[in-house]
């Protein structure tokens, strides 16, 4: 399983999405990767997604199958971690 969170710049609410990132990487061994829809690498897998606003989390199998998604805004802790742990 991998999560992925699709940022831009420094908003409150980018930091919001790192922090959140960070605690679950914590307590859980799932791989994670911050992209900057800013950068190449993160626009491109931002369009293969169709990620349009920032923050979005996506969780997708190692193979890349969407399990969740969270487009534009930075999900309940609970709530992310309830897909993870399902």
């Amino acid at each position: 399983m991998k999560l992925r969170i699709f940022i831009s710049g420094d908003a409150p609410e980018m930091r919001d999405a790192q922090e959140l990132v960070d605690r679950i990487k914590e307590t859980s061994d799932i791989e994670a990767e911050t992209l900057d829809i800013g950068d190449r690498e993160g626009k491109e897998i931002a369009e293969v997604y169709d990620i349009t606003a920032v923050p979005s989390f996506l969780l997708t199998t190692d193979d890349g199958v969407v399990i969740g998604s969270w487009i534009g805004k930075v999900p309940a802790e609970f709530e992310l971690k309830n897909v993870i742990y399902a």
